[in-house]
């Protein structure tokens, strides 16, 4: 039951429901207080009603003031009410007819009386007592309707709208409820009625399937009930029912909708909230406990975009990992603790931003996640490496610069080192980190990262010393410091001069280094040595010696090899200096010394060819040209086997060519590509042949030379630029079948630089002319005029009077077959194929003119004219029919001449058009043969004596 202040002892209502409400009357009927008792006091409030209400009913009659009366019935009306509703309490027996009636008879009697809206409240409570819902949802309409100023009003509409809401009407309750929380503020009503018509208009939006705009009345639910700031920590133990409702409801909703998206645009559009954090985290469990593990995960993702600096992220991400494990969802995992790491790492934005509790957290889970993944990625990419492994007997791929790993090895182990590192990074002095250090090391080796790994190999024997000892894995970490020093060594050949110096002086320390802390390793002296030779490629000679010496007297002593090695060095150091002949004999004396099965002899021997190279080079710098080419060629007799003899005999014949020395360069090149085809520098002979062929007058030779060079060009420019001096090499030596092939290959291969096609097609037309090869030469003509055609805008004056030449060569071959053609009878099959003919040779003229060479354009405008002449001439010419009489003769002259004459007068037109160019500075040989044409033609206009200046001027 809903009215009135209710049993005393009953148990708490259900939030959001009627039965939590207050009632609007218990603070309007203070005459009922007077009658109202306990439970354990109805026999004695029964016989206090009934005394009231005789003594009502006594003075009734007695009263004559008619509002009196009225009011009088009304205290009736309401003790008849209280005392119906005290026996359907203790006995559940339906005695409200009579408080029914009285109220019925009031309205019906006053129904404009003031105060009604009362008795419209109390007839809608007996009609509820009754369960009369439709009476009782009526009695409310009027109240709501006709009282809207009623101190009953928020009450009754709230009453009325969980009637529509019980009946299913959900949109009529919805609106019914939004009247009560508009009204509610304005009227200072009961608190809880707003909380409640909140709730409920949710509700009503929740039934209809308006699931967004049921949340947003949920959050204004929870705006009241949670308004503070602690709010994320607790809600208020008042509302505690209330609150759980909602999160589930809420769920609900978001549930039917599209889950976290919703969530993250419901508080998007209303705006962060306090209590935000624990519908993210209500919702989530309730997913997790509907094993939604999916969408669960999606609602911490969408928290976290959301607040990404919040103290919760990083602890809702490892919800996520802890979702996920629930679920069995194990291979996603990985990525997520990763994920973590990058979020909120030493190297995040969050770590410098993050409160001491956050840290403390997130440094937790960092000293668990970096070392596991790491230790993952390490083994990950070792089963990648495995698995990737060439079959026994396949050649290793050789890489300068990069490993061999697979892509998949490659990026497990950059990821296991950026976890090693960040390790180190974030736990400084954590006993552990050594150990991490020298695993960072070992993957930056296997990526061949060989800086980072030096320098954490470093780390790890020089800094993490105690109270003087180092750390069991100095010595190691500092020896393979060493040899990861001199693979990195291996990638620096595309280094500068300054670059490399610096590089190798960090390594020259870094030996150093290694031998000054550990003087006894037994690997000591083999670091000094390379030391050594370091201070000889630095070509400090001075320093060479007397650190050969000290490694010579190294204790315990150093292995013989390495002394031998040492004075082998003084032969290197002659030769540094530039002491060839000494350097020479130094090399054999050091031959004579080594076993016979010594592998180092046949290098031994190089040095003594390079020695003998040396002085060949002083020689030819001092311009003694005879001893040097003799010197280069001694190398061959000093070590035949040596790869220099090629490089020597090659540069006997490169100093005879820049001695202009042409016959002897020609003779030993030559040599030289025979002794040595597949030499490096085979490739280059064609080139100083062809110049000392050329040199020579040689053309077809040096043409031959070139031709090769096409067969070896890098590039298609270079092929390009060779293949058309070939062809002008041929040219020039008169050679038509290897000159038409070689241009023919250039204009087939290369259309464009366009203008040296045009010159390449031009030439070709030209030869095969010169072989009468008709059909050849228009080919190359015809593609002449194509290629300006396709672009006209890129050609250039050449190109397009190539093109106009090209075309009057065509148009000249079709005005002569045009003339050719006799009209003879019967004329009207010789004049069709004259007229054919004409049409060709016009379009071909025409075509001519169109490339704008004026020579050209001339000739094609005095030719079109003339044929059209012709062909009236030719008319004229033509075949008379046998057996004709005079007067058919006659009349068949006549009538040639009208056909005739319109070719006549074509032509003039043509002429005159010629001619009018001599206005434009234009009068060469066909603007002077139109003039002549149209004298004979015209002779009234044009066969008059010259006029003078002054008359041109009157006529123009």
């Amino acid at each position: 039951m809903w009215w009135g202040s209710g049993d005393g002892g009953a148990s708490e209502a259900r939030p959001g429901t009627l039965a939590s409400l207050s009632s609007a009357n218990s603070s309007n009927t203070p005459d009922l207080a007077v009658v109202e008792g306990k439970p354990d006091e109805s026999a004695e409030v029964a016989v206090s009603l009934e005394s009231v209400m005789r003594s009502y009913r006594d003075l009734l009659p007695l009263v004559d003031d008619p509002a009196k009366q009225v009011t009088i019935r009304h205290r009736l009306a309401d003790l008849e009410f209280a005392r119906a509703e005290r026996i359907m309490t203790d006995t559940a027996e339906d005695d409200l007819s009579g408080a029914i009636a009285a109220y019925t008879n009031l309205l019906a009697e006053y129904p404009d009386r003031k105060g009604n809206d009362q008795i419209y409240y109390q007839l809608a409570r007996a009609w509820e007592l009754r369960g009369r819902t439709e009476e009782q949802l009526q009695s409310l309409d009027t109240l709501v309707t006709s009282y809207p100023d009623s101190d009953y009003w928020v009450e009754a509409q709230f009453r009325r709208a969980d009637i529509l809401f019980v009946n299913g009407r959900y949109s009529e309750a919805e609106v019914a409820f939004d009247e009560v929380t508009r009204a509610s503020g304005e009227q200072n009503a009961d608190p809880s009625f707003l909380m409640n018509a909140h709730y409920m208009k949710g509700w009503s939006q929740f039934k209809q399937g308006d699931y967004e705009q049921a949340l947003l009345s949920y959050v204004e639910v929870l705006d009241l009930i949670m308004p503070g700031e602690e709010a994320a920590e607790a809600s208020d133990q008042r509302y505690q029912t209330l609150t759980e409702d909602l999160f589930r409801v809420v769920g609900l909703s978001l549930s039917y909708l599209d889950g976290a998206e919703t969530l993250q645009a419901l508080f998007r559009q209303t705006g962060s909230r306090p209590y935000e954090v624990l519908v993210y985290d209500r919702y989530s469990k309730l997913l997790v406990e509907r094993e939604r593990y999916s969408d669960a995960v999606d609602v911490f993702e969408v928290y976290i975009h959301e607040h990404p600096d919040s103290p919760w992220a990083p602890r809702y991400h490892m919800r996520i990992i802890d979702t996920l494990e629930l679920a069995g969802f194990d291979k996603a995992i990985p990525d997520r603790k990763a994920e973590f790491i990058k979020r909120y790492g030493i190297y995040s934005d969050y770590w410098p931003e993050a409160d001491p509790e956050a840290l403390a957290y997130i440094e937790n889970q960092l000293e668990i996640l970096l070392p596991e993944l790491a230790d993952r990625h390490y083994l990950l990419a070792g089963e990648a490496r495995k698995q990737a492994q060439l079959p026994e007997g396949t050649p290793e791929p050789q890489s300068e610069n990069r490993s061999n790993l697979s892509s998949e090895a490659e990026d497990n182990f950059r990821q296991a080192a950026a976890y090693y590192a960040e390790f180190a990074a974030t736990f400084p002095d954590h006993p552990r980190t050594p150990e991490r250090l020298f695993l960072l090391a070992e993957t930056y080796i296997e990526l061949q990262e060989w800086p980072d790994a030096i320098q954490a190999f470093e780390r790890v024997a020089y800094d993490f010393s105690v109270d003087g000892e180092q750390n069991e894995r100095a010595a190691e970490a500092g020896y393979a410091s060493v040899l990861a020093f001199r693979e990195y060594s291996r990638t620096w050949s595309n280094e500068t001069n300054d670059d490399l110096f610096a590089l190798q002086e960090m390594q020259q320390l870094n030996r150093l280094r290694f031998v000054n802390a550990f003087p006894q390793d037994s690997r000591a002296p083999g670091v000094y040595y390379i030391a050594l030779q370091r201070e000889f490629d630095q070509q400090n000679l001075d320093e060479v010696i007397p650190m050969a010496a000290r490694l010579a007297a190294w204790q315990p002593a150093a292995e013989p090899a390495l002394v031998t090695e040492a004075l082998l060095m003084a032969g290197h150091s002659l030769f540094e200096l530039a002491r060839y002949g000494e350097a020479e004999q130094s090399y054999r004396d050091a031959l004579a010394m080594m076993p016979v099965e010594d592998e180092r002899r046949a290098g031994i021997q190089e040095n003594m060819a390079a020695s003998v190279f040396r002085q060949a080079e002083q020689l030819a710098d001092a311009g003694n040209v005879d001893a040097a080419v003799s010197e280069y060629l001694r190398v061959g007799s000093v070590a035949s086997a040596s790869s220099l003899n090629a490089n020597a005999q090659y540069d006997a014949a490169s100093l005879l060519v820049s001695s202009a020395r042409w016959g002897e360069a020609i003779d030993v090149l030559n040599g030289f590509r025979t002794r040595f085809p597949d030499h490096e520098l085979a490739d280059t002979v064609p080139a100083k042949l062809a110049f000392a062929y050329r040199e020579t007058g040689q053309w077809e030779k040096a043409g031959d030379e070139l031709s090769r060079m096409v067969a070896m060009a890098d590039t298609p420019e270079e092929r390009r630029e060779n293949l058309q001096i070939a062809a002008e090499l041929y040219d020039q030596a008169g050679n038509e079948d290897k000159a038409i092939d070689t241009w023919s290959q250039y204009a087939n291969s290369h259309p464009e630089p366009a203008a040296v096609y045009m010159e390449a097609a031009n030439r070709l037309a030209e030869l095969y002319e010169s072989r009468g090869d008709l059909e050849g030469r228009d080919v190359w003509l015809t593609r002449q005029m194509q290629k300006v055609d396709q672009n006209p805008e890129a050609a250039d004056d050449r190109m397009r009077y190539l093109a106009a030449s090209a075309s009057a060569t065509l148009a000249r071959d079709a005005l002569a077959y045009y003339d050719s053609i006799r009209l003879t009878l019967p004329l009207n099959e010789s004049m069709a194929e004259k007229t054919r003919a004409l049409e060709q040779a016009v379009q071909a003229y025409q075509t001519t003119a169109g490339y704008g060479i004026s020579s050209f354009s001339t000739e094609a405008g005095y030719q079109i004219a003339q044929i059209y002449n012709r062909l009236g001439a030719d008319l004229m010419d033509s075949e008379r029919p046998e057996g004709l009489s005079d007067l058919e003769l006659s009349q068949y002259e006549l009538l040639l001449e009208e056909q005739a004459y319109p070719f006549e007068d074509n032509a003039i037109d043509i002429h005159e058009q010629n001619i009018r160019r001599a206005r434009e500075g234009i009068f060469d040989e066909w603007v002077q043969r139109s003039y002549e044409s149209l004298r004979s033609l015209l002779p009234g206009r044009y066969n008059k004596p010259e006029v003078t200046a002054g008359a041109v001027h009157d006529l123009g």
